[in-house]
């Protein structure tokens, strides 16, 4: 089987990055297990990123299990671009969606 390609916008790696550093602040080594189960989430898209269903529009989301947290993302053709990283509280019209 082909794999994906993964691709993140710029806006995405931040909230990764935010979100990691998060979790560190509240114990040290959180923020490791939040990005741990995020690469594996990640590795489940370059796999089969059609298994999601559309959350709205063109857009798919992909938990990260054991937190409460998605990634937002679109698929062209052999190309997973992951468009933000959420929390399912945030709204994402005002958040990620008024990047377009």
């Amino acid at each position: 089987m082909s794999h994906y390609k993964i691709q993140y916008a710029p806006e995405a790696l931040q909230e990764i990055k935010n979100i990691i550093d998060y979790y560190n602040s509240l114990s040290a080594g959180l923020g490791n297990r939040f990005k741990q189960h995020f690469l594996v989430a990640i590795k489940a898209l370059k796999n089969n990123p059609n298994y999601n269903t559309f959350r709205y529009d063109e857009v798919r989301l992909a938990t990260i299990d054991k937190f409460p947290y998605a990634a937002h993302y679109t698929v062209a053709g052999r190309l997973v671009k992951i468009q933000a990283v959420l929390a399912f509280k945030q709204n994402p019209d005002t958040n990620w969606m008024i990047r377009f």
